[in-house]
């Protein structure tokens, strides 16, 4: 049976009379990686900084392992973070800069160090110092600290900022296979959809500091389709859609697509027969990531 790392009991957040974050409830699991996507001001970075412990003025209660951490009984090496940009000391080196803050959660020997070092392609750097690093090395080297002293839970805000296309499956490769051995919980956020859509179990939906949406990856939604339509009768099959409130893309010569469900799409078949219009081939699509949020974002919803 899976444990909750992370529990997330109605939090809301204020600046002045500006409502950042509006009880916002989740939970994740051991071995679980949950996905965190909105528009820009929608709460994010807020939250995750509150979960991290890095905000403490908030209403509603965050339990990790089961402890509140406004009790303080969580000890902060539970919680590893990386909130926006990492900093390190710039002077320093790369390993000179881990072995400062494995000092802070002890018991983490050199050993440890070199082997999240190496997973995470850092060997060629981390003995320069930090001032010369890219963003996507200071990106690796901020989750590289953030693993260290084992923590519960992750809490990675744009991780892949900046990472060469060569490098993020390397960090995902990590995160993945991390979570898995050690039954850590991790919530992520990005912007590239479809890396969270190959990195996470779960995604949640966040606009305007509310979660309106919780999708599971791990289950095939089989009434949120795609459908692509191949025919001769382009603009006639675009007006019998959108006759009845259903917008109809051109995908190309002789092609349009819909989202309906599975439903609609059983209904309208014989419809679209009767009105006398040939299809010559109808190609069903999952859903992606980034076409649900845009549609959530426009305030569609789609079922």
């Amino acid at each position: 049976m899976q444990n909750k790392i992370l529990e997330v009991r109605n939090v809301s957040k204020k600046y002045g009379k500006k409502e950042v974050l509006r009880n916002v409830s989740f939970v994740i699991y051991s071995g679980e990686i949950v996905g965190l996507v909105g528009p820009n001001g929608a709460g994010k970075t807020t939250l995750m900084a509150i979960i991290a412990g890095l905000i403490r003025n908030y209403e509603g209660n965050i339990y990790i392992d089961g402890r509140n951490i406004k009790e303080g009984s969580v000890e902060k090496k539970q919680v590893g973070c990386v909130i926006e940009s990492p900093g390190f000391y710039p002077n320093l080196t790369g390993y000179e800069n881990l072995k400062f803050f494995s000092k802070i959660f002890g018991n983490v020997n050199d050993s440890e160090i070199n082997e999240v070092v190496k997973l995470l392609g850092l060997e060629k750097v981390i003995y320069q110092k930090t001032v010369k690093y890219s963003m996507g090395t200071k990106q690796r080297l901020g989750i590289a600290q953030a693993v260290l002293g084992d923590p519960r839970l992750l809490v990675l805000d744009e991780p892949t900022n900046g990472l060469d296309p060569n490098i993020t499956p390397v960090v995902r490769n990590f995160l993945k296979d991390i979570v898995r051995k050690k039954s850590i919980g991790i919530l992520i956020s990005s912007h590239v959809l479809s890396e969270i859509e190959a990195i996470c179990d779960r995604v949640l939906f966040i606009r305007n500091g509310e979660v309106i949406e919780e999708v599971n990856l791990n289950q095939e939604n089989k009434t949120s389709v795609s459908y692509i339509f191949e025919t001769n009768s382009v603009e006639d099959l675009v007006k019998f859609f959108e006759a009845r409130g259903i917008k109809a893309i051109i995908e190309g010569e002789g092609k349009i697509k819909v989202v309906i469900t599975s439903e609609m799409f059983e209904n309208l078949l014989p419809q679209i027969v009767q009105k006398g219009i040939i299809v010559k081939g109808i190609y069903k699509q999952k859903i992606s990531l980034e076409e649900r949020f845009i549609k959530k974002m426009e305030g569609k919803i789609i079922e």
